[in-house]
Formats: C-alpha cells, sequence, structure tokens
C-alpha cells in the first residue's frame, strides 16, 4: 500500500491533499452512516447516506461528512465489458432483517479506503457490513467465484484474507463485523485492499477485489453537541482556579482573624493590668519567717529555699 501526500502544509492546500485529511473547521461529527453503491435509506431510525457515483479507475468523492478513494484497473479487461464499482446483487438476497443495506455495493479493482472526516477525537464502533452479490449459489459457472480481501482501520489490520461467501456461509447472505477504534486526530480510515488472491474471471474478469455493501460509525463517548450549554476546558480549569483562590483567602481572612486578632487582644489586656511590687527589710523578712525556721521553708527556687 503506497499513499502520497503534499508536503506543503498551507491551509490553502486542499484537506484531500495533505496527510491525515486536516480538519480546516472545528470537528463536530461523531457518527457516520454510508449505504455504499447505494441510495439514501433510513435503517433502524439511522439515516445512511448515498454512495452512487460509479467513475472510473481512480476516482475520489469528497462529502460533508466522508470521502471514498478508489483505485485499480480490472486486469485484462479489454473493453468489451464496463468495469463495475458500484455493483447490483446478481443472487437472490435471502430473507434477512434491513436487506436494503446489502442489495447494493461499492468494489474496486485493488484499494478502496473511506475517511469519516472532521470527527471528534475519541473511541469509536465500527460495524462494517457485507454481502456477497456478484456470484451465485447454484450450479452455473458463476458460482465459482471466489473473493478475497484484507481490510484496515486506521492503518491496522482487522481482516486477512477476508472471504465473504465464505463467512456468511453462502451468497446473497449479509453479515457484519464489528471493530473499536481510536480517533486521534479527527480522521477515520477504513481501507479495503485486494493483495491477489481469489478468482479474478467468474463469470466475468471484472468480478474480483474488496467490496463492501454499509458501514456504520458510532461513538463509545458521549459527544459535543451543538447547542450545548457546556463550558470549555479552559473555562473549567478558570472556575478551578478562581475557586481554590477565594477558598484560601477566606481561611487566610479566618486565620487572621482568629489567632493573630485574638493574640493581641490578649496582649492589651496584659498590658492594662497595673502590677503592685514593695519592698521588705532583712528584719521584716526574719521577723515574718521566724528566722527562716526550717518549719516555714516551702521549697527550693533558683536562688534558695523559699519561705512562708
Amino acid at each position: 500500500m503506497l499513499a502520497s501526500y503534499s508536503s506543503v502544509q498551507d491551509k490553502l492546500i486542499r484537506p484531500c491533499l495533505r496527510k491525515g485529511f486536516p480538519c480546516p473547521v472545528e470537528p463536530k461529527n461523531y457518527k457516520l452512516f454510508i449505504n455504499c453503491g447505494g441510495r439514501k435509506i433510513t435503517i433502524d431510525g439511522e439515516e445512511y447516506e448515498e454512495d452512487l457515483v460509479g467513475k472510473g479507475s481512480s476516482m475520489f468523492d469528497e462529502r460533508e461528512k466522508w470521502a471514498v478513494s478508489s483505485t485499480g484497473t480490472f486486469m485484462d479487461n479489454n473493453g468489451t465489458l464496463r468495469d463495475i464499482y458500484v455493483p447490483r446483487s446478481m443472487s437472490n438476497l435471502l430473507a434477512q432483517k434491513n436487506i436494503e443495506l446489502y442489495s447494493t455495493a461499492r468494489a474496486s479493482a485493488m484499494s478502496l479506503s473511506y475517511y469519516g472526516l472532521c470527527l471528534q477525537n475519541g473511541s469509536y464502533t465500527v460495524d462494517l457490513h457485507f454481502a456477497e452479490i456478484q456470484f451465485t449459489d447454484d450450479h452455473t459457472f458463476s458460482s465459482l467465484g471466489k473473493r478475497i480481501f484484507d481490510v484496515y482501520i486506521q492503518g491496522k489490520k482487522v481482516l486477512t484474507d477476508f472471504n465473504i461467501r465464505t463467512e456468511a456461509k453462502g451468497p446473497g447472505i449479509g453479515i457484519n463485523r464489528t471493530f473499536t477504534t481510536d480517533v486521534t486526530d479527527h480522521t477515520l480510515e477504513i481501507h479495503f485492499y485486494w493483495a491477489g488472491k481469489g478468482t479474478t474471471s467468474i463469470p466475468w474478469r471484472s468480478f474480483y477485489g474488496p467490496l463492501v455493501s454499509a458501514i456504520r460509525v458510532t461513538p463509545n463517548f458521549i459527544p459535543e453537541i451543538d447547542g450545548d450549554d457546556k463550558f470549555s476546558t479552559g473555562a473549567i480549569v478558570g472556575i478551578v482556579v478562581c475557586s481554590s483562590f477565594v477558598v484560601f483567602l477566606i481561611l487566610a481572612l479566618l486565620y487572621m482573624n482568629c489567632y493573630l486578632g485574638g493574640n493581641d487582644k490578649e496582649n492589651k489586656e496584659l498590658r492594662s493590668l497595673e502590677l503592685q511590687t514593695s519592698y521588705f527589710s532583712l528584719k521584716q523578712i526574719k521577723a515574718a519567717t521566724k528566722n527562716f525556721d526550717p518549719a516555714n521553708m516551702i521549697g527550693e527556687g533558683g536562688f534558695g529555699p523559699v519561705y512562708k
């Protein structure tokens, strides 16, 4: 697999020509429903967008929410048969739920990529719907075809040598495969790639390569929706900082009032006391202690015995 992009990072260059399909606006998309090769339909309340562009061997179609790119020319096609990039069902689709999703598909001779554009970053569930609609389940030549391809999501191989008919246990039977992936740069890439395996000319030369019926992408998180009264990350940080400062200021005022102010009040009360002092002669002291009678001693002090 090879891909080339413009080395110029100028925003005037279209996103499709720059690596990673950078989103030129604020990313607001968070889900994606595509009816590959078919018209717009609604399934279980979900509207699948149409994907009817049937261009040639190299094409790119960009929509508001997604884009599709196909590359490759069907081998040995001498022009007598038209290459089929949006096939219709040749099999009798068995009665099943959501049959509208499987009656059409998009195919490619080699490389087929779908891109989810301007997605909100986060974890997503990717449902890929398949049905083999170009081969039959009878005793004709059309029943001998074998389609094998690989599938990559965000550059990681998730299906190897995938055979729709084998996995579904027959043609005309819809199946889906579910994967979880992360979007970190607002772009989701789903790539289907034919590595040269399987038949290439049954029933005709253009019946091979990757094929997909529908794509469903849903978020595994609560998305930000326009009109919601939500604070930005910067606003939340500002609120937390301001709240912390107010709490600190209140605590500081309480500390100053209760401790500094309280101590100052006590000091003032002590300073307001009038201390009374008296002087006694040795004669008076000897008379009071009965000439320092040991019976009147009450203890020892730092300067000697203390008498009552």
